[in-house]
Order: structure tokens, then sequence, then C-alpha cells
């Protein structure tokens, strides 16, 4: 299905045959908009594009240019408001997706070999494999083409390949535009803005799905406009700012804080990590107790959850850094997370009772540095917090840090 073809050459807008990559695109779209490929998803790749007279000749070089992932296509329009695509592996199960915020069953089956083709064609895109390798891990991930994929292959997927697949939107939403959804109020977006002009850190934590990287992305982009930010990502999914570098962590063991350490010689006015999710939260804490603030996102069900889960992974971090943990490494992650030096704000972002997607809580870590013990409750300063009467975002709270002391 996929034959050999090494030293293949990428550059240029046109194909092995001096086919334009734009003008085939246009045409698989047209013909999976036009429902003709309705009955291709059920036949290998290969029987499929020899019956619709379109791709047979493509050779692997030709479709690292072309974006277009075979049935994923039929979701791909942001008319259809799917913000996932999701596949178990078994030939006779179908795809699922959620579609205006409810998981659907779509009845549309695929053939093994068209997941095997869309799995490699997401690889190839999302730069995490060569041409002419086609020997990939049996769990990856990445993004390719706005689509961030986790994919599983046997043996780890017992029951056939799979695919996770989420859309990411071809226009991020700004601050306005999250005010104007009454996720966040006008009061509370100036406070974060101040604070991070002010050189404090902030957590965004969040379940699966709570908006995260949406309202880390609107931040980004106000603040990218006169700061200088270096993203920190497995795949590159947060979008760019006017003078921001995009760093992928190495594939290897540690490379996250490894990353996270480099980015302090990009002379930084913020680190962005995508999503804190071990080891590289010490060289965070560090990096901000040393001037360098970072913005990360997290996962966690509350504000006490999401420092929890941050002095977990900080702890494995120094760890590995010693050689050791015990009650002094305890102390040491707790004293950077609550001192001055990090000056630190979680805002909580989930869904209210009514299904939709707020900001539930902004709260300052306050400063106590290593008299805590592990396990405590960590000092904080609500903010602010949502209040279902209201359903909105109300202010509760001054700040106490020295950014903000006597103004905020």
């Amino acid at each position: 299905m996929f034959p050999n073809q090494m030293n293949a050459h990428l550059d240029g807008p046109f194909g092995s045959r001096g086919t334009s990559y734009a003008a085939i695109t246009e045409e698989l779209q047209m013909l999976v908009r036009s429902g003709r490929m309705r009955d291709c998803w059920d036949m290998p790749p290969d029987d499929a594009f020899a019956l619709v007279g379109v791709g047979a000749d493509l050779l692997p070089q030709d479709w690292a240019r072309i974006n277009w992932f075979g049935p994923l296509e039929i979701w791909r329009d942001p008319e259809h408001e799917v913000s996932d695509i999701l596949y178990n592996g078994p030939p006779t199960e179908p795809f699922y997706v959620v579609q205006r915020g409810g998981m659907v069953c779509t009845g549309v089956t695929a053939h093994p070999a068209w997941i095997e083709w869309v799995q490699y064609q997401l690889l190839l895109r999302g730069h995490k494999l060569q041409l002419g390798d086609y020997d990939w891990p049996a769990m990856a991930q990445g993004v390719a083409d706005r689509l961030r994929f986790a994919i599983t292959s046997p043996p780890v997927a017992r029951e056939g390949r799979s695919l996770a697949i989420r859309l990411l939107p071809e226009r991020w939403r700004t601050l306005d535009d999250l005010l104007q959804a009454g996720m966040l109020t006008r009061e509370a977006s100036d406070l974060l803005l101040e604070a991070l002009a002010s050189g404090a850190s902030l957590l965004v934590s969040g379940p699966t799905g709570s908006g995260k990287t949406t309202l880390t992305a609107a931040l980004t982009q106000a603040v990218g406009k006169r700061m200088r930010l270096v993203f920190v990502e497995d795949g590159g999914e947060l979008p760019q700012a006017p003078n921001s570098l995009h760093l992928e962590v190495p594939a290897e063991a540690g490379g996250f804080a490894r990353a996270v350490t480099f980015a302090l010689r990009q002379k930084p006015s913020y680190i962005i990590v995508g999503e804190v999710r071990g080891g590289e939260a010490m060289a965070m804490l560090q990096a901000s107790a040393t001037g360098h603030p970072g913005i990360g996102t997290i996962h966690a069900g509350g504000v006490q959850g999401a420092l929890r889960n941050l002095e977990r992974m900080a702890m494995i971090g120094l760890s590995a850094e010693a050689g050791g943990g015990g009650q002094a490494a305890a102390q040491i992650v707790r004293g950077l997370i609550t001192s001055d030096t990090v000056s630190l704000i979680v805002a909580q972002i989930g869904p209210t009772a009514r299904g939709r997607r707020t900001v539930l809580a902004i709260e300052e870590v306050l400063r106590q540095g290593s008299q805590g013990q592990s396990g405590d409750i960590f000092p904080t300063n609500p903010l602010f917090t949502h209040n279902p009467a209201q359903d909105r975002l109300v202010r509760v709270g001054n700040v106490n840090a020295a950014w903000g002391l006597g103004r905020l």
C-alpha cells in the first residue's frame, strides 16, 4: 500500500507528475462533500482511488504535501460543529464524533486499510515519521493540519488500530470572543492580563475538554503582542504569536524538562507549556523563581487538585534531577509553589451545572515558603468564583501579591 520511495523531494506546489497539490486536495474534498466517496470507505484505499479516478498514481512524497485524511474529511468542515473524531478499532464498529458537545454514533465504518492509511498520513503530515519509514510506534501522538491526534496500533490496540482526533479551530478565539461567550468577565480578564504583565505565573486547570487550551490561546495571543513567548509543546497545538518561538519536545526520557530549561536561553518574557504532565513542572517552577514566568495547562478537577498535581509532577522532576525524594525534596517543591518569587495564579475552567464551559475560579497561591508539608492544603486567596445563581464569575477578593497589592 505504501511503496518505498526514499530521497523524496518535498519542495514546490506540484506533484510527482506535475499535478497541483492544491487542485488534488480540492478535488478530493469535493468528492467527500458530494457523497461520491460514501461507498469507498469499506474498500481499501487503492481500490477507492481507482474507482473515483483521483489519487491512484500519487506517491508517498505527494501525500506528504496533501492536507487530506480519508474518512476524517466527512466531519472536518466547521459547519458540522464536530470537535472530536473517535475510532475504537474493530472493523465492524463505526466512527463516533463529538458534535455540538454530545457523543454521536455516525454509523460510518471503514476498511482497516483506511485506518492504517489515515494513521500514516497523520504521522507523515505531523512530522512524526520520515518518508520511507513505515514502522511506527504502537502509541503515537502529535498535531497535523489542525488535527491533534493520538493513535494506537497492535499489540497495544488488540481489537485493531484506533484514532482519537481533536479538531483544532481554524481561528482561535480571542479574549473578546470569550467575554462575549460569557466564559469570563471583563474584570477577570483585565486582572489576568495585569498579572501576566507583572510577571506572575499562570496555571490553567480543568478536566479534559473544559477549554484550557482555548483560554491559554486567548491569553497568549493578547500578551504576545508586546512580549516574547517561547512555546514548549509536543505537537505545536497553540497558535503563533508575533514574536514567538515554538520548540518541539524531543522524543526522549526527560525531553520535556530539558526543553523547558533550554527555553531559558531564548530570552523569553514567558515560557508557555502546552500541557504540564511530568517532571517539566519542576523546570517551570525553577524558571519562574529565576525571573522567567510561565503559563501552562494541567488536568485537575479544582484549584487544590491542580496544585497537588503540580506538586506531584515537580517531585518527579526533582527526584530525577537529584536522584532521590523524601521530605526535604517535598519541602523544596512546596517552598517554590508557595514562594513570593514564583507568584502563582490558578484559573480553573470547566462546565457549569447547565453544561456551559466557563472559568469557575481564579485564585492566587499565598506565600508560605517551605513551612507546609506534602499533602497539606495549599494556602490560596480566592479572587473570583463562579456564582451558580447568577451563572457568572464574580469578584470575591483582592490581590495579596506584590504585583497587585493595594491596586487590584
